[in-house]
């Protein structure tokens, strides 16, 4: 069998989580690490923690309709770099047990997605994981990698790609 949706979401999903770790580790090791979480890009929006608490509740959306399960929900935000950490692995531990022919065969399954307080519409699991839970993993990864750079935590295209393919970023160029 050749790429499946396990492959492009769990697998996707389980690269989006490693990124966010490492990038978060980076940040913990800069000297403003105690301000990081509550640093923003701009006044409106949310916070490093936010984006953290976002991005797992999302990934969790995703492998709960993709294995035809509710959805935990997570309550508050983390608000260390240690209960960030613990968010992910949590998350990431679902995503590592997610059975791949489970996931598979619910591709086509379709249910009612509510977006927002008055948005509901019908869509299949694949439809849902590709146009609005990973964009919005992918979205506030992005957004704490740039919360991380605005505040001076050194990273580079390779940290960002760190959790997608790890085995090139020790290979020599």
């Amino acid at each position: 069998m050749g790429h499946t949706l396990y492959d492009g979401t769990i697998v996707v999903a389980q690269g989006i989580l490693g990124t966010l770790s490492h990038i978060l580790h980076q940040g913990e090791q800069h000297s403003n690490a105690s301000t990081l979480l509550d640093a923003r890009l701009y006044e409106d929006m949310y916070p490093l923690s936010d984006q953290i608490r976002i991005a797992t509740q999302f990934t969790e959306n995703v492998v709960a309709r993709l294995t035809g399960r509710e959805s935990v929900t997570y309550e508050g935000k983390p608000t260390t770099f240690a209960e960030c950490y613990e968010r992910i692995e949590t998350v990431l531990k679902t995503l590592n047990e997610a059975d791949k022919d489970v996931v598979n065969q619910n591709a086509e399954v379709s249910k009612t997605e509510t977006f927002g307080s008055q948005l509901t519409v019908q869509m299949t699991a694949a439809e849902y994981a590709h146009t609005a839970g990973l964009p919005n993993v992918y979205f506030h990864l992005s957004t704490a990698y740039g919360i991380l750079r605005k505040e001076g935590v050194p990273l580079g295209k390779k940290d960002y790609y760190q959790g997608f393919v790890p085995f090139m970023m020790g290979a020599k160029q």
